[in-house]
C-alpha cells in the first residue's frame, strides 16, 4: 500500500494504517527523541505525528507520491522537535547545581567554576547564550541560529561582543585582585 493510500485509511481511523505510518516514521522519531534528550520526547514526536495524520488536509498535499509525502512528514516531525527543544530545554529554569565531592583537590576546581559561573552571568542574556552554546555545548552557529531564531550573522556578533565582554571582566577582576594583593597584604 502506498503510503497516500495509507493516510487517507489512517485519516478515517484505520489503526492498521496508522501503525504502518508509525512504523515508517519509527526510525526517526527515535532519533529526533534522543537529540532531545528529555524523558517524554519519544511520546511527544509520536502524539505530534499522530496528530497530524488526522489533522492533514489530503486534498491540499499537492503531491501523492511517496518521496514528497516522506519529505513533508520528515519537515513536519523536524519542525516539531525544534519547537520541542525551544518549549522544553530552552525554557527550564536557569540555575546551577553543584553535584561536588568537598575535598581538598575540588576546592579550586570549585572556585573556578564559581568564577567562571560569576563571568557569564556578567554577560547579556543573548551573549552569554550563544557563549553556552557555542563553547560549552559546541553547537555550530548554525544550529545555534535556527534554536534562538536569530541569523547566523547575529550569533556571530553576539559570540565577539560577549567574549569582548568576557576578556574585559577578568581584566578589571585581573587588576583589583592586584590591587588587593598590593595595599590590603
Amino acid at each position: 500500500m502506498e503510503l497516500y493510500e495509507m493516510l487517507q485509511q489512517a485519516h478515517i481511523g484505520d489503526e492498521e494504517a496508522t501503525i504502518s505510518i508509525y512504523l515508517k516514521f519509527n526510525l526517526l522519531i527515535k532519533k529526533l527523541s534522543r537529540d532531545l534528550n528529555y524523558e517524554e520526547a519519544e511520546t511527544d514526536l509520536i502524539i505530534a505525528l499522530l496528530e497530524m495524520i488526522q489533522d492533514i488536509k489530503l486534498d491540499k498535499l499537492h503531491m501523492q507520491n511517496d518521496g514528497a509525502i516522506v519529505n513533508y512528514i520528515y519537515r513536519f516531525l523536524k519542525n516539531r522537535s525544534v519547537n520541542l527543544f525551544k518549549k522544553n530545554i530552552l525554557q527550564k529554569p536557569k540555575y546551577a547545581s553543584l553535584e561536588v565531592d568537598i575535598t581538598d583537590d575540588v576546592g579550586d576546581d570549585l572556585d573556578n567554576m564559581i568564577f567562571i559561573s560569576t563571568l557569564m552571568d556578567s554577560l547579556p542574556s543573548l551573549q552569554r547564550e550563544v557563549i553556552k552554546r557555542k563553547f560549552i555545548q559546541e553547537f555550530s552557529d548554525q544550529e545555534i541560529s535556527s534554536l534562538l531564531g536569530i541569523s547566523r550573522q547575529a550569533v556571530n556578533r553576539a559570540k565577539n561582543r560577549g567574549l569582548h565582554n568576557l576578556r574585559k571582566n577578568l581584566q578589571i577582576n585581573k587588576e583589583e585582585k592586584t590591587w588587593k594583593k598590593k595595599y590590603l597584604n
